[in-house]
């Protein structure tokens, strides 16, 4: 009879060891695997849970880690069927300077809850195989990862373990307690905006503290608002500068002492961005951010004039209007149907661009130049203008009336149709000015983002505006003569590098195949313009019809080579070259987020083949031995993302700057620094001082 109880003690004994792990001893952090019970029911659920002991002042992460680091991940396996959901406690906040993460430091237990199937009643134990890994970081971080075994014996009850009842209980304790209660969420400029309604909610609810539990939403290290609001609570706060795309639903937690509210928001996108009645909040939609907006957008404009691809046109259109003299009255109109053009055109794009943007794509300025086909509208429209120029062909004013007369017959049109094509060639280009008068703009409602691009457009009409209002100002233009003439040929070549440069940007977008065929393409055209005017000459009807047949034929070749090419294009977005410059890696978010995370200084540089302030910043700033000298003392990371074709990633990167165009230009300092943003126009010293600023 000893004997036998004595046995049955040690059964017990064994019993009870069996019902956790051995202790796993990694860096900083001791870990085992535990069970709530000292036996696993057939039939019933059974809590398991990873055992966490951590260093003083080091952590892991809870399922959103914050800024940085990974969540714990565990794996239970038993009887050929796993689980990894794990019943997250309230995390701790833990903040590190500028970077904010969510986890767990001291001791934490990470409960798990597995089905204990009935096929096991009759064995006498079950094993179950768990498998854990997890980040521990402190200043530095680092990976760990670990393997258990857990046998329970199978009875028809079981008791609590004693051992490790408190760590159960501290876990129990922090679940959230998942409400109902309607909550919903919005975009608001550079704000999340979550609305809490209904009066179900503690009355103590401004001393609580959000958690989301998405990562990439909420700027973590921002400080959050609370507000009262009619039937409710509001609670604000930046939205995260790695913002990707709000969900449907965004899971919250609202946290106060260790106690947790686990909620679901859905995303109110119907919701126009205004103010609450009643509230005293800042308003993103406020005159007195629109105001700055309309004043860059109109220097912006200003500038454009400048760009070489409006400049020849613009120029020989004030040309003309010394030429012209006389009525005054008809000057001035000229210019307000000039200046109308340009305003109308400028809307136009707006519209569609607010348009696109409403339907879900991510699109900036400059847009549709990343089509192919708008890039090939455009090389023949240059390649035409160069003709005309060149004196060629003469276009007459049904082509824009590029360098018509104010006075002539046909001028009303050219003039609108001037202001019309100014437009369309400045659309490669952002000035100065421009990149945050249009981002303020594409983040707001129709009814604010409009007057922006009008603002932008009257900046652009604004030389020729003050030239026709005030004719005495033509004075100071060169004296109209013969000189006029050959100065407009010469300005044929500036539009007929823009020619070789979109040639250029067809290339890149298609291929070396591709560029040559649309070479072709405008050779064929020009060859085909020659044989209809040959066919004005041909006397015989015969000769006339067959010279004119011939032409068709031609500009047939020519369309067929340009939508080959075109085709190209799209085979090429669907496997983009990866080839990247000597020392410059390709921008990728998960990239910059990872070099980030690890301290490294970066330089970001998002441009585009058809953008031309890009290509010179390029070439007289970034490429620059100083330049290259700076990043390499530094250390700095040096990441180019390519907007040459449509990249939603891309936009979205620029939109968390408050631009919607290229250049945009950020410096991310080492140890996690503020970003700089660079000024849209590089020189070498620009760039190495804000490299180098402490």
């Amino acid at each position: 009879m000893k004997h036998l109880m004595l046995l049955l003690v040690l059964v017990a004994t064994w019993q009870a060891a069996c019902a956790d792990t051995e202790v796993v001893r990694t860096d900083h952090l001791r870990s085992r695997v535990v069970a709530k019970t000292t036996a696993a029911v057939p039939g019933q659920s059974l809590q398991v849970g990873l055992w966490l002991e951590h260093d003083p002042h080091w952590h892991t992460y809870w399922k959103n880690p914050g800024d940085s680091g990974l969540p714990t991940k565990i794996t239970v396996s038993l009887a050929g069927v796993s689980t990894n959901r794990i019943d997250w406690p309230v995390p701790d906040r833990f903040d590190l300077g500028t970077i904010v993460n969510y986890g767990y430091g001291g001791i934490a237990l990470l409960p798990v809850t597995v089905s204990i199937p009935e096929s096991v009643r009759g064995q006498s134990s079950v094993t179950l195989d768990v498998k854990a890994g997890w980040l521990i970081c402190e200043s530095e971080c680092i990976p760990g990862e670990a393997n258990y075994s857990l046998t329970l014996p199978v009875a028809a009850t079981a008791a609590d373990d004693d051992r490790w009842s408190s760590a159960f209980e501290w876990a129990a304790a922090r679940q959230p307690e998942v409400v109902s209660s309607r909550a919903s969420y919005r975009i608001e400029g550079n704000d999340v905006i979550v609305r809490f309604e209904g009066a179900s909610w503690p009355s103590d609810l401004a001393a609580w503290q959000l958690f989301p539990a998405v990562q990439q939403l909420l700027a973590n290290a921002a400080t959050g608002r609370w507000q009262r609001v009619s039937q409710g609570w509001e609670f604000r706060q930046q939205l995260s500068e790695y913002f990707d795309e709000a969900p449907a639903e965004a899971e919250l937690l609202l946290t106060n002492q260790g106690r947790g509210l686990q909620l679901i928001a859905h995303l109110d996108d119907s919701a126009a961005a205004l103010p609450i009645s009643g509230e005293s909040t800042d308003s993103v939609s406020s005159w007195h951010n629109l105001l700055p907006a309309l004043l860059m957008a109109f220097a912006g404009g200003l500038v454009l004039n400048l760009m070489p691809c409006v400049f020849p046109v613009l120029f020989i259109k004030a040309l003309g209007i010394a030429q012209a003299g006389g009525d005054r009255a008809l000057l001035v109109r000229h210019g307000a149907i000039y200046a109308a053009g340009v305003v109308v055109s400028f809307l136009a794009i707006a519209a569609l661009l607010l348009g696109l943007r409403a339907g879900g794509s991510a699109l900036g300025w400059g847009f549709q130049l990343q089509q192919p086909w708008f890039v090939v509208a455009m090389t023949v429209l240059f390649f035409l203008m160069a003709l005309s120029f060149a004196g060629v062909l003469e276009l007459g004013g049904r082509l824009a009336g590029v360098g018509q007369h104010l006075t002539e017959g046909h001028s009303d049109r050219s003039a609108f149709f001037t202001g019309v094509l100014a437009c369309v060639v400045a659309s490669p280009c952002t000035a100065p000015f421009m990149g945050s008068a249009i981002g303020f703009a594409l983040s707001q409602p129709t009814w604010w983002a409009l007057p922006v691009f009008a603002s932008l457009g009257l900046g652009m009409a604004a030389p020729m505006l003050v030239l026709t209002a005030v004719p005495a100002l033509t004075r100071y233009l060169p004296k109209p003569g013969a000189w006029m003439q050959r100065l407009r040929e010469l300005l044929a070549f500036p539009l007929l590098l823009t020619v070789a440069w979109l040639l250029w940007v067809f290339g890149q977008q298609t291929s070396t195949t591709g560029m040559a065929g649309l070479l072709a393409a405008l050779i064929a055209l020009g060859f085909a313009l020659w044989l209809f005017h040959q066919a004005r000459g041909v006397v015989k009807t015969s000769a006339a019809l067959v010279t004119r047949v011939a032409a068709v034929v031609v500009l047939a070749g020519a369309a067929y080579a340009v939508v080959s090419g075109v085709a190209q294009s799209e085979a090429k977005a669907q496997s983009p070259s990866a080839n990247v410059e000597a020392g410059i890696e390709a921008w990728s978010g998960q990239r910059l987020r990872e070099l980030r995370e690890s301290g490294q200084p970066v330089f970001v540089n998002m441009t585009a083949a058809w953008c031309i302030t890009c290509l010179a910043n390029e070439k007289v700033a970034l490429s620059s031995a100083a330049v290259k000298q700076a990043m390499q003392r530094a250390g700095i990371v040096y990441l180019k993302g390519d907007w040459t074709r449509q990249d939603p990633d891309i936009s979205r990167y620029l939109e968390s700057f408050g631009r919607n165009g290229v250049p945009l230009y950020v410096f991310y300092p080492a140890a996690g620094g503020e970003p700089v943003v660079l000024p849209q126009l590089l020189t070498a010293q620009v760039v190495t001082d804000a490299l180098t600023a402490p």
